[in-house]
């Protein structure tokens, strides 16, 4: 409502004007503008009057402002169109309690009106196309024979039918089956299924004829190659392979390089044949791998006799057995000539050092081989080993004994060993005549009457302790000088080693601990008693031997020099000489090993 006094727009409901305060007038509340009656029902929408001012500030006669008839259309507009959506709500929800809503995708959605949406007491709009007449691209409304009441009017009125009767349920769902049954043409629905009948189809006819039909085409000209089979396999304790030529059952399979028959059983002929049958024959050989061919020819029953397609297959050839000993290298550094080279061969093994045949000693020393090489002090002495066995190839190591070149001649005896048993132990020298001679480590009863004339000498070398001991040799003359250096290995005997030891037991590893520099210095020999917990090393043998008691633990590391192997959970009596300390705790060198005493 517009305020006369101050022109602006107020709500209807209030009495002054919220601008300027002036009182507003009181519309009309029973008519609309267009002249028809107003719905008690809907919002009545403000009336505004316009009122001619003069110059003097009289009013005149008032006139009907255009704009409030506007908005009364437009109110009306909006109640009829909620009132119109409430109703089609109401109506949907029946359908879905009658069972008929609609499910598929075919049901379309219409947006023309029809009377069962329509208010019949509502005049038709200005643009309403009249009854019978289409609107052009608007797809027909539905016609009811009957007049469907209005929502809120008694559904048993004589003129008027209830809105969802059996009669309409039963015509409903017979429409909705009949349109659920529409078949479509084209579309994904219908090409999913042809397309895997098709798949299916021809994954079986390309599979029958590849796998059934193709094979028995083309059998006769499959070459035999593709179809034999070479199975790597053992005859004896050697490599062997075994091949399986196809062939019927009674056919007779004929190897040329062979000169053997053999006869085809289930389906194959079998043959078993050794690596080491191409190869045996020719000691020579140094290649690591050997290309086999086989040449086979098959007889049928019916007398028949062809050559077959050839085989070939690849073998591996082993070589000779050859264990280093000493040294377990092939690079070595020595200070004395000559040195022990020793090693083993497998039984009937051909051995040549320096092209020197020592085959002869091979079965009388269970396959070892000693050798001592004379290593002149020229740098590197090679020392080339050849061995030959049946069924492998030819094995040939070079051993390099290096020794530094001298500027006076010193030598060793030959026949010095490189182990004592004795603490002391003779050396015997030569020199160049004239040379003066020291000896730096300990000895005893040097004798030098001959160095003057032949450059011999001897002493009795003394070893302080247990295992590597040097033995240290100087010669000097005109200025020149040499040092040889030798190392002797001493283990005393068992007789005289064993009664020695200290007991390994809670007083004794104390006193090992607080007294390390000492016990080592003296090679202090211990006796331990106790049971294998851990093996740590294999080369050299290196286990960890609980000598507790009571449920006490004392471990202590052991080196095992003795010529027996331990066994973890076994118990032994060890004898053993202090070396050092590892991980807080003791560790020995044992020279001998025994069972408890019980």
């Amino acid at each position: 409502m517009r305020c006369p006094q101050c022109g602006r727009w107020n709500r209807s409901s209030l009495p002054q004007c919220f601008y300027c305060g002036a009182p507003l007038p009181v519309e009309p509340q029973n008519t609309q503008p267009d002249g028809r009656e107003q719905r008690e029902d809907l919002p009545q929408p403000s009336a505004s009057v316009i009122y001619a001012v003069t110059n003097d500030g009289t009013d005149t006669a008032p006139r009907p402002d255009e704009k409030d008839s506007l908005a009364k259309e437009m109110q009306s507009f909006h109640s009829r169109r909620r009132r119109g959506e409430e109703q089609q709500q109401r109506i949907r929800q029946e359908v879905s309690r009658g069972g008929l809503a609609p499910t598929t995708r075919s049901v379309r959605i219409e947006t023309e009106p029809t009377p069962i949406f329509t208010d019949p007491r509502e005049e038709p709009p200005e643009n309403a196309v009249p009854e019978g007449a289409t609107r052009p691209g608007a797809i027909p409304a539905p016609r009811f024979s009957k007049q469907i009441p209005h929502y809120g009017e008694a559904a048993d009125s004589g003129s008027f039918q209830p809105l969802w009767s059996d009669d309409f349920r039963t015509r409903s769902n017979t429409r909705m089956r009949n349109r659920s049954r529409r078949v479509h043409l084209f579309g994904l629905s219908r090409f999913f299924p042809f397309l895997a009948v098709v798949l299916i189809i021809g994954a079986a006819l390309y599979g029958g004829y590849h796998f059934l039909l193709q094979p028995l085409l083309n059998r006769e000209k499959i070459p035999l190659q593709e179809q034999v089979e070479i199975i790597p396999s053992l005859l004896g304790d050697m490599s062997a392979h075994t091949i399986r030529i196809p062939a019927e059952d009674g056919a007779q399979i004929y190897i040329k390089e062979l000169r053997k028959s053999y006869i085809a059983a289930g389906g194959y002929a079998e043959i078993t044949v050794a690596d080491y049958t191409w190869y045996e024959l020719n000691s020579t050989i140094e290649d690591e791998t050997m290309d086999v061919t086989l040449t086979p020819y098959i007889k049928t029953s019916a007398g028949e006799q062809k050559l077959m397609d050839t085989i070939t297959y690849t073998i591996d050839i082993p070589l000779s057995p050859l264990l280093l000993v000493t040294p377990d290298t092939e690079f070595t550094e020595v200070t004395t000539s000559p040195f022990n080279i020793r090693f083993r061969v497998a039984q009937n093994s051909t051995v040549f050092i320096n092209g020197e045949d020592y085959s002869s000693y091979v079965n009388t020393q269970d396959g070892y081989i000693s050798y001592n090489a004379l290593v002149a002090p020229i740098g590197n002495n090679d020392i080339e080993i050849v061995v030959n066995c049946q069924y492998y190839r030819q094995n040939r190591k070079v051993i390099t004994l290096y020794r530094a070149p001298q500027d006076i001649p010193l030598e060793l005896s030959a026949t010095l060993g490189s182990t004592s048993a004795n603490q002391l132990m003779t050396i015997r020298g030569t020199t160049m005549p004239g040379a003066h001679l020291h000896i730096e480590s300990d000895y005893e009863n040097l004798d030098t009457s001959e160095l003057t004339s032949y450059g011999n000498f001897s002493f009795e070398a003394k070893f302080n302790k247990i295992g590597n001991n040097k033995i240290i040799i100087v010669a000097e003359k005109d200025g020149l000088s040499t040092t040889l250096v030798k190392d002797i290995y001493y283990v005393p005997y068992a007789s005289t080693y064993t009664p020695k030891a200290w007991p390994m037991n809670a007083e004794g590893y104390l006193d090992y601990l607080n007294n390390i520099t000492t016990r080592v210095a003296r090679t202090q020999i211990y006796e331990c008693i106790g049971t294998i917990t851990e093996i740590l090393s294999s080369k050299p043998q290196l286990a960890l031997m609980d000598t507790g008691t009571e449920g006490s633990e004392r471990l202590v590391l052991l080196e095992n020099m003795s010529t027996d192997v331990w066994e973890v959970g076994e118990r032994y009596r060890i004898y053993a000489d202090a070396y050092g300390i590892y991980d807080g705790k003791p560790r020995l060198v044992a020279r001998y090993t025994y069972r408890p005493r019980k």
